[in-house]
């Protein structure tokens, strides 16, 4: 068995991930491995990334001012992360279906472990939403932890 010496933890900034960060700090200290975190933002497919937004000054498209929010939220996130005793070793935000690039960043990176939370969703909100962490333990040849938040 591969030592696990390297964890990426994917965020959606929810609660769920908070606790799922936690889940993978603990077992990053038992294992002596490295966090890093990855956020992963689509754009929504009815409209277009290049479209420009009118209330910014610079006249940003929608997928600068997208990252641009999604990286003051990961700042955010991984101030309180800090503040709690969690050592993150690297944090990025990119581009691209959730899933998709989650196992690709993971494999790209050569990390051991991927840390994901689960909303835990069932029936109708299920079919409608889908599961990034579901179809993320499907794909991904590594090892997956999909840690749930507690009732």
């Amino acid at each position: 068995m591969t030592p696990v010496k390297r964890i990426l933890v994917a965020v959606d900034f929810s609660e769920c991930s908070r606790y799922a960060l936690k889940r993978a700090n603990e077992l990053a200290k038992a294992l002596d491995a490295k966090l890093e975190l990855l956020h992963v933002w689509q754009a929504p497919v009815f409209v277009s990334p290049e479209a420009m937004v009118g209330a910014t000054p610079r006249g940003q498209t929608l997928a600068q001012l997208v990252q641009q929010q999604a990286e003051k939220s990961m700042a955010s996130f991984v101030k309180e992360a800090e503040d709690s005793g969690i050592r993150v070793e690297s944090a990025r935000v990119v581009d691209g279906d959730p899933a998709h690039t989650i196992v690709s960043e993971a494999e790209r990176g050569e990390h051991d472990l991927i840390a994901i939370g689960t909303h835990g969703r069932t029936g109708l909100s299920h079919l409608l939403l889908g599961s990034v962490a579901e179809k993320v333990v499907r794909r991904s040849s590594r090892p997956v932890m999909s840690v749930r938040e507690p009732r």
